[in-house]
């Protein structure tokens, strides 16, 4: 925290002697396309160098919230950004700290809960820690007259902890790292970018002291379908022999490609994923996936009022495979012998992000939606099959209007969804097995969260003093309807900041 502390207030100091353009910091970045993609080298295509620091505070409560979500959730931080253009070459880099506290909480006990197609949740609600740490970079410069080469790096710790039984601490890391060259000439650029990103965490969990009852847990394979027992059994994977908690990892090779020509910019991008839980012999579950990403950006206008569209559609598929396995100890040795695999899930996801924006010297507007379809097969016991199919669409619109020293940002969204359900048993002769087990209640909150409709609206005053120097206050409030199982249909936020553009 002493360290962060001081960067904050070195970049700050010299935000009085060196601010530049008078501009938001993220109006800088948006304006070009390049930043969105994996290809640093388009960081050369502007000209403008801005920076600014901040520190923050937010406090957020409320019953509109998923399972894992607190009912009150503090969080301060502070963050540095920069983008910065020399004769030869650029740089661009961010780093930020968040300290995040929530009260009543229970669930996932993943610091990134969905993640990946396993999870644990456990039901004791309390108070939960989390201290995320970010730090993203990347460097290009000219290689000739026509050439560009560069690079870019993001890396991300984070550690999530409860101190109440049943008391677990997980450990996340992730790495994405982007090499690429580019090809320019007049109006046209050519680039392209190799892609290799890892993600790990580890789930921790224990009972300290006499408890006078016994703590489960829910191991969920799927669409809340799976194993509910006594914590510490076999089925949940957390105390087993010879692993070191509940660790998951997953890595990705891909590659990227991308053309601008004039004002007009697109990129498509292909990523494959290999992941799995468990380590050494005991390898519990191996989940492949394939996914594309297609950006499209296109900018218009005359002097200070620019209008933007960008488009941004992925699509992603990815299989789960349960081991079929069996350990045995003799002499104090385990040996591990896996039969087989059975495909337990599969996850087809299509997302489609359109957005407008037009800036001007003292305004700005922007209007955009977002839509998704999750279709979801889960197959954990033979012959029993689950079928689900998930639409959400949201669209919003935001603008910010200068009045002398303030700067007033709005927001209104609305949200949607709907999802049905749907079984079958495959043929067979054999007799029935036991279904598996599945949170229903969980789910239905769940599912609720993700497709009631809700209105959200948000404001913000930010004051400008002098040098870039700058305070800002702001709330937001969503609204739902239509709300059965979740514990209420509100919820509500404010935060505070303070900081320097230069």
């Amino acid at each position: 925290m002493n360290k962060i502390l001081k960067i904050f207030l070195i970049l700050t100091a010299a935000g009085l002697y060196l601010r530049a353009e008078g501009q938001p910091y993220d109006r800088i970045e948006r304006r070009n396309f390049w930043n969105d993609g994996r290809n640093i080298n388009g960081l050369r295509t502007d000209s403008v160098s801005i920076s600014y620091a901040q520190i923050m505070g937010t406090y957020s409560e409320g019953g509109l919230r998923d399972t894992y979500m607190a009912s009150e959730g503090w969080s301060a931080g502070a963050v540095a950004e920069t983008i910065m253009h020399l004769k030869k070459f650029s740089m661009k880099g961010k780093f930020s700290f968040e300290n995040f506290s929530g009260k009543d909480m229970c669930g996932s006990m993943s610091g990134r809960p969905g993640y990946y197609p396993v999870d644990v949740l456990e039901f004791t609600p309390g108070k939960k820690t989390r201290q995320t740490y970010h730090f993203d970079g990347g460097i290009t410069a000219d290689l000739g007259e026509n050439w560009r080469i560069g690079g870019k790096i993001g890396f991300t710790s984070e550690n999530y902890t409860k101190r109440k039984d049943l008391r677990h601490t997980d450990y996340l890391l992730g790495m994405t790292v982007a090499p690429g060259i580019m090809l320019h000439k007049g109006d046209i650029a050519l680039g392209a970018s190799y892609i290799f990103s890892k993600s790990s965490e580890t789930i921790t969990a224990e009972v300290l002291g006499i408890s006078s009852g016994s703590y489960y847990a829910f191991l969920d394979k799927g669409m809340m379908y799976g194993v509910y027992d006594i914590w510490d059994s076999h089925g949940t994977h957390l105390s087993e022999t010879g692993v070191s908690g509940f660790p998951a990892k997953e890595i990705s090779h891909g590659a990227a490609v991308q053309i601008q020509w004039k004002n007009l910019y697109a990129e498509a991008e292909y990523l494959r994923s290999s992941g799995d839980m468990g380590e050494k012999q005991s390898v519990w579950y191996r989940f492949p996936s394939d996914a594309v990403t297609a950006r499209i950006g296109y900018s218009a206008g005359k002097g200070d009022i620019r209008h933007y569209v960008r488009i941004e559609a992925g699509w992603k598929d990815r299989r789960n495979f349960e081991s079929v396995m069996e350990s045995n100890t003799e002499d104090g040795v385990t040996v591990t012998t896996v039969y087989g695999q059975n495909r337990i899930l599969r996850q087809r996801n299509l997302r489609l992000a359109p957005e407008y924006e037009i800036t001007a010297p003292g305004w700005e507007f922007r209007a955009g939606a977002e839509l998704g379809l999750l279709q979801e097969q889960a197959s954990q016991i033979y012959p029993y099959l689950f079928y689900r199919e998930t639409f959400t669409g949201e669209g919003f619109v935001s603008g910010m209007v200068k009045a002398g020293r303030f700067d007033i940002r709005g927001r209104l969204s609305f949200r949607q969804g709907s999802f049905s359900e749907s079984e079958e048993l495959a043929d067979t002769e054999i007799p029935l097995p036991e279904r598996p087990a599945r949170l229903d209640e969980w789910n239905a909150m769940h599912m609720e969260y993700l497709t009631a409709p809700r209105i959200g609206a948000g404001l913000s005053v930010r004051f400008n003093f002098w040098k870039g120097l700058y305070a800002e206050i702001s709330g937001k409030y969503t609204r739902g309807f239509r709300t059965e199982f979740l514990p209420g249909a509100d919820r509500w936020g404010t935060g505070v900041m303070i900081g320097c553009t230069f």
